[in-house]
Parts: structure tokens; sequence; C-alpha cells
């Protein structure tokens, strides 16, 4: 009857019960890249692991500016994606820095939150009212996030721990950064902070490159449509302040 025992790599896992020499397999000599990576890499640096958590950061900053994103784009799901972004930095902390991918299940949390919430972005263009700001903030970060992600993805295989750690941490970078600067760039036009708009004086023509919603004319231009909105949004949350 042979015994199955467990061994760490540095021990004597190639050796049977008697201490002699049990002959290699295919698996066991030509280690996958990837795994031979997470041995024999460099160490994670500290900035790899603190980035973990900008999800989270971005995540906080959304609880925060929840009445002036609500206001603006109220059918989006903006207290779902907050919660989200909040989990994700705990769970990308936990599969890229403390198990290093040895947990299944952390794998499995991390990637399917991940790909929900990189999936959130491009629909918002279905549900909010955008300006030309708005969509360069939100086209960039996410593309430049994802080729971020693949080149990560590239010298992870190649077993290139060092390369592995920067693009992985610009693709942390890339998406909550652009993200926090949606949230306050769109915070600033629905308080006035890029102009002093009243409603009422928004005249002009031209054509309506908003996306989504339902603008309140189409030949006004995107720009007023947007600070109409954000007029509308100003006089709504001074109503609930002053009724408070």
């Amino acid at each position: 009857m042979v015994t199955m025992e467990l061994c760490s790599l540095e021990e004597a896992c190639g050796r049977n019960t008697t201490g002699e020499e049990l002959p290699l397999s295919k698996e066991d000599i030509i280690l996958p890249a990837l795994y031979r990576d997470r041995i024999h890499g460099p160490p994670l640096a500290w900035w790899f692991k603190i980035c973990c958590f900008l999800y989270s950061v971005v995540g906080v900053e959304m609880v925060f500016r929840l009445a002036d994103l609500v206001c603006i784009c109220p059918a989006y799901p903006w207290h779902l994606e907050a919660f989200l972004l909040i989990l994700q930095g705990c769970l990308s902390f936990l599969h890229d820095a403390h198990f290093q991918g040895r947990s299944t299940m952390a794998k499995t949390l991390d990637r399917t939150c991940a790909s929900f919430l990189t999936m959130c972005q491009p629909i918002k263009f279905a549900f909010c009212h955008m300006d030309s700001g708005q969509l360069l903030l939100l086209a960039l970060s996410w593309t430049l996030g994802l080729l971020c992600f693949c080149a990560s993805a590239r010298a992870f295989a190649a077993g290139k721990g060092l390369r592995y750690q920067v693009f992985h941490t610009c693709w942390h970078i890339a998406l909550p950064l652009g993200g926090f600067l949606w949230i306050e760039y769109t915070r600033a036009l629905t308080n006035g902070g890029l102009a002093d708009v009243d409603g009422s004086r928004l005249t002009g023509h031209g054509s309506n490159n908003l996306r989504g919603g339902t603008a309140p004319d189409a030949g006004w231009p995107a720009h007023d449509e947007l600070r109409w909105v954000s007029a509308k949004c100003r006089d709504h949350l001074a109503l609930g302040l002053n009724r408070g």
C-alpha cells in the first residue's frame, strides 16, 4: 500500500517512503510558466499590494457622491456599484497579494466581481447623459485599463514577475482613477462648478451627442443639454435640503 503525504517543493517530494528516487513525470519536469513565476519570481512589491485597494477608494468616493450621481443619472444602480467596488478592493488584495493565486475561491470571487464591474462601465453610455469630457474619461480609462490587464497577463505567462506587477498595478490604477475623475467631473457639472448655468437661459441648436436618456430638446447642443439636467439637479437638491 502506497502512503500519500504532504511535502513542500524544497523537501523530498520526488521520493517514496523508503527514500528512493521516483521517476519524474513530464508535468514535474516542465512546470507551467505561471506556476514557476509564482514560486521563483520577485517578491510582491508594497505598491502592488496597496494599489489593490484603489477599487475600495473609488467605491467610498461614490458613496459620498451618491446624491449627485443619482440626481444626474437616476436609472443607473449606483448603490450596487459602490458596494461592489468597496468589496472588489478586498477581493483583489486577497487573490493577488495575500493568496497570490493559490486560493481557488478567492480567484473566482475576484475575477467574477472584477469582470462585472468592468462591463458596467460601457453600460453607463446607455443610462447616463454625457458630454465629450465624460465620454473621453470613461472610454480612455476603460481602454487603458484593459490594455494594461492584457499586458500583465502576457508578462505573467512569460514568467516576468516584475513586469507583471507593473502592468497589473496599472490595471488597478486606470479604472479606479478614471472612475474617480468621472465622478468629480460629473459632480462639478451638477453643482455648477464648470459654468453658472440657468436652465431658462439655455439656447442654441446643434447635434445631439448625448448618450442615453431623453434630452429636453434634441436640437440643443449636447453640453447645454447636460447642463440643463445639472441645473435641474441643483434645484432638486436645494429643494430637498430646504425641506429637511
